[in-house]
């Protein structure tokens, strides 16, 4: 993340004196001290910092708010994830067992019958499983690269 999108580099460059936002503010702070026959001293100085500090907040707040809603998505995202992936994982694999139970259950199928359809089960089930992992593998850049994914 670049240091101009985290709250700390956004703060950062809105309180240097040179933005135009922090010049305004100061200007009012300034006037305010002013007003009350303190513009030369530290609290006039004081007044203008907290004009500068209280001009930057909201949009420092709009922004922490922003990252944390952001955060919370790629969590519920991870979250919910790794749920349909399990949730399918246990289902294909659930399948294949009933599929080879049913096949040995079956008086009607030679051994050797039997053991061609339990690996053709087999190895559809091993497929459906390297697809999901697939499926995972390949989430869009921004939730794989969050760090919220662990890595098959």
């Amino acid at each position: 993340m670049a240091e101009k999108d985290t709250v700390q580099g956004q703060l950062g460059s809105m309180l240097d004196s040179d933005s135009r936002l922090m010049k305004q503010a100061a200007t009012m702070g300034k006037q305010q001290a002013n007003q009350r026959g303190l513009l030369n001293s530290s609290m006039g100085v004081g007044a203008a910092q907290n004009a500068m500090i209280r001009n930057a907040m909201p949009a420092v707040q709009q922004d922490a708010g922003y990252q944390q809603d952001l955060g919370k998505l790629g969590a519920t995202s991870a979250a919910n994830a790794w749920g349909v992936m399990a949730n399918n994982i246990t289902d294909i694999v659930a399948q294949g067992m009933e599929g080879i139970a049913n096949i040995n259950a079956n008086p009607d199928i030679s051994q050797a019958d039997k053991t061609k359809m339990i690996n053709q089960i087999t190895s559809m089930r091993d497929t459906d499983i390297e697809f999901q992992k697939g499926l995972y593998q390949n989430m869009s850049g921004f939730l794989r690269n969050s760090g919220l994914f662990p890595s098959l």
